[in-house]
């Protein structure tokens, strides 16, 4: 019989490091092991693979017609360039009627700009931690405001963020990309300088500022789409080494060694997990996520919990992506996470599933 073809798209960190990218540049690409671990499980579920790679490699077998060979497309890419960079390979996809796992283009695009996530979050009545957004193109004395303090007071948050600390963080990206020790601020002074040094650092993309959240903090991992989505589990991540400072940086989160002892947790008889994973799932839904991801959650020191922001396209490495690990701790394989993740997406393509049938019966 002959099995689904899936085309498997990518970015390989050792790759793009050989280009000249720094580690920073690269941080959300995949190892290759990663890349290799994905690939093997989805031919374990009995998978036709083609490893394409990124956005560019699939134009180049587009032009050569390659993609008329393709059942279905699993997208890991993060993309390079461009705050809508997480979209580029599904929005390709999408507009030569291929179909794809995981979320759609404009979903990915969303989710990846935080400040936008959030303002939709508001309308939906789901709680995130108060904040505003630097502009792209706000520069200190533009016609609006002389400082990011100004900017601020002119927030329906204003009232909140003028109690630090508060905390800033480039919107549009991901693995704690653009997060540093002063990324806590506790002043209008280290305000200021901390938007600037941000604005310097990834020019063109705007500064989210938001009110710190001091309390617990969850990653809670979601399989399944719409009504059909459900909670897969959580993880706690452990704070109690004063040298994390309370939040993820680019450092102590992507360095090999940096162990959190990070722990996964049941909602059973804990009242804050179970709230965590009920506003996640609220939120799952309220932005049309599919398949598969995570929502972080951070508590409050009013004792509410927050959505931190959302990830429709998680990692799946192997032993090291809190979804895996989360996965892990109830009973679910790398392969069997996988072959599921394939199974909702499927959902969506009953002319796919008819053919996968049809190829099962051959």
């Amino acid at each position: 019989m002959a099995p689904l073809v899936i085309a498997f798209f990518y970015e390989s960190f050792s790759l793009y490091r050989s280009r000249g990218y720094s580690f920073e540049d690269c941080v959300e690409l995949d190892q290759d092991e990663t890349i290799e671990a994905i690939a093997q499980s989805l031919r374990s579920n009995g998978y036709e693979v083609v490893l394409v790679g990124d956005v560019k490699e699939l134009v180049s077998r587009m032009a050569k017609g390659e993609h008329e060979q393709w059942d279905l497309a699993f997208s890991i890419s993060e993309g390079m360039h461009g705050v809508g960079r997480e979209a580029q390979v599904p929005g390709l996809l999408e507009a030569y009627r291929i179909p794809h796992v995981l979320s759609d283009a404009a979903t990915l695009a969303l989710c990846l700009d935080k400040g936008k996530t959030k303002m939709v979050l508001e309308y939906q009545g789901i709680t995130t931690a108060p904040f505003a957004v630097v502009p792209a193109l706000w520069t200190p004395n533009g016609p609006t405001a002389s400082t990011v303090s100004q900017l601020l007071e002119r927030s329906i948050h204003a009232e909140e963020l003028q109690d630090f600390p508060l905390f800033i963080k480039p919107a549009c990206e991901g693995s704690s990309k653009g997060i540093y020790p002063f990324s806590k601020v506790t002043c209008p002074s280290e305000l200021e300088d901390g938007v600037q040094k941000l604005q310097g650092r990834f020019p063109g993309q705007s500064i989210l500022v938001e009110k710190y959240l001091a309390g617990n903090e969850y990653t809670v991992s979601l399989l399944g789409t719409g009504n059909s989505a459900k909670v897969l589990g959580s993880l706690q991540v452990n704070w109690s080494n004063p040298a994390d400072g309370g939040f993820f940086t680019i450092s102590n989160k992507n360095e090999e060694g940096n162990d959190h002892l990070d722990q996964c947790v049941d909602a059973h008889n804990n009242p804050e997990v179970q709230a965590s994973e009920d506003l996640a799932l609220r939120a799952w839904r309220a932005l049309e996520c599919y398949d598969v991801g995570r929502v972080d959650v951070r508590f409050g020191a009013n004792g509410k919990p927050y959505v931190l922001e959302l990830n429709p396209l998680p990692g799946l490495r192997p032993q090291w992506s809190n979804l895996v690990q989360t996965a892990k701790y109830h009973g679910i394989s790398h392969e069997v996470l996988l072959g599921r993740v394939v199974e909702s997406a499927l959902q969506r393509y009953p002319d796919l599933r008819e053919k996968q049938s049809d190829k099962q019966l051959r």
